[in-house]
Parts: C-alpha cells; structure tokens; sequence
C-alpha cells in the first residue's frame, strides 16, 4: 500500500528510532544523541514517519540557549531510512515540525547538515553567522520562523551533543 504519514514520537519507540538513526548515518553517534534527548528530557517534539507498518523516518526538536537564555531551537538528527531518501519524507517531517515551532511562538531554529538541502527548505548560513557556536561553516544555519528571532549571541546546546 505504500502510505506514509507522520505522528508523534512515543516513548516506545525509542530503539526503533536510534536504530533508524543507526542505520541512516552509518554509526551511533546520533542514536546516541536521540536517547540522551529523551533521556534527560529535552526534546521538545520529536516526530516519526511510518510507511504501512515500518517507522522510516526520525526528527528531533530540542531547546538552544542563547547567551543563556531559552531563545532558540535545534533541529535534528534528521534520519530516513537510505532506501527512502530524496522522497520528500524528510522533507515533510521538517515542514510540519517548523510549523509546530511556530505556532507554539518560537522563533529562530538552527541545524547543522547539506547545505543544498536545508536552504531548499529555508535554512540560511548567513543567518547563523553572527552567532557563536560549536560549529561554523556553510553547513550551519538558521531560520527565522517566527518575527523577533535574536540576530547574534552565543549557542548552548543540551549535553547530548557533547
């Protein structure tokens, strides 16, 4: 039947998510990263895809600081599983997370990932420039997804990212 639809992470399905993760990225680093989120509970939603009966797809939310502040969010890690990439799967999950973000009034989302695929989806890396961060480069960006995002300062990420 092939249909794919999108709910809520529940706490069951933790091992089939870092397996996921596992399998998508090729080691457990983000697996890794997923259970501690959930561990320590700081995801702030945490999304899956389901074709028929088979979880394919994971994306994980989770709170940033800026300059101590909670002022922003993260995005990832983003998995689909190899077979199903490019089908707009991932695509989909980020869309309806971004609007979740939204509506709950945040403003300013981060990701560290390719950027031909996150700018065709908004992200920008001039617009993670100014901020301070363990990462830098083309491959980081941001978001603005709501008016009033901060325009600089310095990005503390949950211990999961080490």
């Amino acid at each position: 039947m092939n249909k794919t639809w999108i709910r809520r992470f529940k706490s069951e399905d933790i091992d089939a998510v870092a397996d996921l993760n596992t399998l998508a990225f090729g080691g457990t680093e983000e697996a890794g990263i997923v259970r501690k989120l959930h561990a320590n509970h700081e995801s702030l939603l945490s999304l899956v895809a389901h074709r028929d009966d088979a979880l394919v797809a994971h994306i994980e939310l989770f709170r940033i600081l800026i300059n101590g502040k909670p002022s922003a969010v993260g995005l990832g890690p983003v998995s689909v599983r190899p077979d199903l990439q490019r089908r707009g799967i991932g695509s989909s999950l980020i869309r309806m997370g971004l609007l979740v973000m939204a509506g709950r009034g945040e403003s300013l989302v981060f990701v560290l990932g390719h950027p031909d695929f996150y700018s065709s989806l908004g992200f920008s890396a001039d617009l993670a420039k100014p901020f301070r961060a363990p990462w830098s480069g083309p491959a980081f960006m941001a978001q603005a997804i709501n008016p009033g995002a901060p325009e600089s300062g310095e990005l503390t990420y949950p211990a999961a990212f080490g």
